[in-house]
């Protein structure tokens, strides 16, 4: 893990409404490069809003995103550039259906990157090999199974060499054989340093994969903190219910 005392990502005051629904009320958190932060809390807990705000796909009413040292709601803000650096990968594959599985690759890195299609390609076609997919190269994404695809979606953003990358639960839409693919690839991620900042319900894996695991509900961070604090000796009264629910 860096040593830079300056964080990747920085919240401060975060708060987001829809309407009379606070979905984040004051959220504060910084990670760090190579830190692996894990959200983990009930279902409309606020916990993918976070992801979807730190992108700019929601617009927050107050508070400050700091990623690389820019705040992303500064109008001088490059948004489009920004998210050359952080891949987001969601619990829909979000592939595009009309490309082949290379197609979906060379895509973005050749447009956005200014990349080589000779470069792209071989690019891809070293991460296909690393998922175990080099076979599926010229496949389309309605030939894939649902492991398959969340793979190549995790590659497809692997491929813009991002510095930090956002995962919305990607394995709730996946059967459990399938999960365990997923999970294995965003392991391996972890192991090797990536930084991550992840929403899941896969509580093994948080425990197994995490740096620091932060509990949500109701739009608040309510406690956070190692794996093992997290699991073994929970403070919160409302985590304490969480996890006994789990069980």
């Amino acid at each position: 893990m860096s040593h830079s005392k300056i964080p990747l990502v920085s919240l401060r005051g975060v708060w987001k409404s829809y309407g009379s629904l606070h979905a984040l009320h004051n959220v504060s958190l910084d990670v760090m490069e190579g830190e692996k932060v894990f959200l983990i809390g009930p279902s409309g807990s606020g916990k993918s809003t976070i992801l979807r705000c730190i992108n700019r796909l929601e617009i927050i009413q107050k508070g400050q995103i700091v990623v690389e040292g820019t705040d992303i709601y500064d109008r001088t803000c490059d948004i489009c550039r920004m998210r050359q650096d952080m891949g987001m990968v969601f619990q829909s594959f979000n592939l595009f259906p009309h490309l082949n599985v290379l197609d979906n690759l060379i895509l973005s890195p050749i447009r956005l990157r200014g990349m080589k299609r000779s470069a792209a390609e071989a690019m891809a076609d070293e991460l296909l090999a690393r998922i175990g997919l080099a076979d599926k190269k010229f496949a389309f994404p309605d030939e894939l199974s649902g492991g398959q695809k969340q793979r190549v979606a995790i590659i497809r953003a692997l491929a813009m060499n991002p510095r930090l990358m956002l995962f919305d639960e990607p394995t709730s839409a996946l059967d459990p054989e399938m999960t365990g693919e997923v999970l294995e690839l965003m392991g391996n991620l972890a192991a090797e340093g990536m930084t991550m900042l992840v929403v899941t319900h896969e509580m093994a894996f948080a425990r197994e994969a995490a740096d620091r695991v932060l509990f949500m509900d109701q739009g608040e961070i309510l406690e956070q903190g190692s794996p093992r604090d997290i699991f073994e000796h929970p403070q919160h009264p409302r985590l304490r219910q969480f996890l006994q629910s789990l069980a």
